[in-house]
């Protein structure tokens, strides 16, 4: 490219001094002389042997040298024509090369134009600041590109990019590990495009290798930070379930028992007063005894529904799938709204916290289903599919709005995928065709393995 410029600084520089291109001139005075030289010695040769007079051979050297001349200048017309093409088509090639030498220069990146037939690579002067190696040290060979990525990677990268230059490909693009020279590898992202001859087999590749180090470095420790905040997050949730069963135990046990020894006392005060029907005095306090007892009924109850709320004792007991039964027809007893849940007969084999998890995202939706849906059925659906522990919900309501899908402080929504994702899961929640919304959880079924709930802990 150097050689090049040089060349085309020389033409400039002779043209600039002539002021006429030197090419068209050498070739036309070169035509003239020979020209000349041919016809005047073919014209005296012709004259000594045919012993023709001076007169008759000079006529005739003239009519060839005017030949000569007229052609000789149809000649330089033709050729200056001709070297205007190619000159402007150098002038355009060597902006070209200039551009993309000067852009090479400036880009961040490490630039390389691969020949692909004789595996030669032209790297641009970034690459040696970008891993540290001197110009003498790099070899201008696809091999060493292949010596320098990670041995881990090394046979697919290298398999990847061969295959897109032997199939049809037009792109190529690849993240991956690349050797510096001290021996440390940076995290590498190559573009390049496939340059074809007209049979469309790839003559040349030319890319770009960006270094994305330290981007890759912040995703991982963003990506690390995420993991460590859903085990908090997993955590938090099962000391907060076990901290409601222990409310509910201690309400349910302590409580409960408080209430029956209080209202056992008031049942004994009130057969006590019974006995005495005989004394009016006592008949008042007979009332508030029999009121008192109705309150402590009324309170038993009460303990029982927040005991059951806090912690259905129906899931400890008899798993998840008495449980969302269980859940159902209270939602249905308390709204009016029909739901109908199908659950599998066998045990699934959860445990206790994705059990939990899976209760109480079924408990959040059916709550967002008589707050919101304005819906006369709901049904639900626990199965298995493949890997997957699915549970589905679906209702007749007025579906769920865009809006409301994407609000912040659409918490239940929130709290829902929150849980499915410390579970590895996803959560979707959509609008339905026929109307309604439907909520689908689908858990890992490697959720179900201890091990990995005790990996999520922190």
């Amino acid at each position: 490219m150097a050689v090049k410029t040089r060349l085309l600084q020389a033409h400039e520089r002779a043209t600039r001094a002539t002021g006429v291109p030197p090419e068209e001139i050498t070739i036309t005075v070169l035509y003239l002389f020979f020209g000349t030289v041919w016809i005047v010695g073919t014209d005296q040769w012709v004259g000594h042997v045919m012993l023709d007079d001076w007169y008759v051979v000079a006529i005739q050297s003239t009519k060839g040298l005017a030949f000569v001349v007229a052609t000789g200048l149809l000649l330089f017309l033709t050729l200056r024509r001709s070297f205007m093409r190619r000159r402007r088509a150098e002038e355009a090639l060597h902006s070209s090369y200039q551009r993309f030498e000067l852009t090479a220069r400036v880009a961040t990146d490490a630039i390389y134009d691969w020949d692909v037939a004789t595996g030669k690579i032209w790297w641009s002067e970034p690459f040696h600041a970008l891993f540290g190696y001197d110009p003498q040290e790099v070899e201008p060979s696809f091999d060493f590109w292949v010596r320098q990525l990670h041995p881990e990677e090394q046979a697919e990268v290298a398999q990847s990019r061969q295959a897109a230059v032997e199939g049809d490909a037009d792109t190529w693009a690849a993240d991956y590990r690349f050797q510096r020279k001290d021996g440390s590898y940076a995290f590498v992202q190559d573009r390049a495009c496939v340059v074809r001859d007209d049979s469309g087999r790839a003559t040349r590749v030319i890319g770009g290798m960006s270094d994305i180090t330290e981007r890759k470095e912040n995703q991982q420790k963003l990506e690390f930070s995420q993991r460590q905040l859903r085990a908090l997050s997993a955590r938090l949730q099962s000391l907060r379930e076990a901290e409601r069963a222990r409310i509910s135990r201690e309400i349910h046990d302590e409580l409960g028992q408080l209430l029956t020894a209080l209202k056992m006392d008031l049942r004994w005060i009130e057969k006590r007063i019974g006995e005495r029907e005989d004394d009016p005095a006592l008949l008042p306090v007979l009332d508030k005894t029999v009121e008192a007892g109705e309150v402590v009924d009324r309170a038993i109850v009460t303990v029982q529904e927040i005991s059951s709320e806090l912690r259905p004792g129906v899931l400890d007991n008899l798993g998840l799938p008495s449980a969302l039964r269980h859940e159902a027809a209270k939602f249905q007893e308390r709204t009016g709204i029909q739901c109908d849940v199908r659950v599998p007969e066998e045990l699934l084999g959860l445990p206790r916290d994705p059990a939990t998890a899976l209760f109480r995202i079924f408990q959040e939706t059916l709550t967002n289903v008589a707050r919101h849906a304005r819906a006369t059925r709901v049904t639900g659906e626990l199965r298995t599919e493949g890997d997957e522990t699915v549970l589905e919900v679906a209702d007749n309501g007025r579906g769920i709005s865009p809006e409301a899908l994407s609000s912040p402080k659409s918490l239940g929504l929130v709290g829902m995928q929150e849980r499915a994702r410390v579970l590895g899961g996803t959560l979707l929640v959509e609008p339905r065709p026929e109307g309604g919304t439907r909520v689908v959880l689908r858990l890992p079924r490697a959720a179900n393995d201890l091990n990995f709930w005790e990996q999520m802990q922190i």
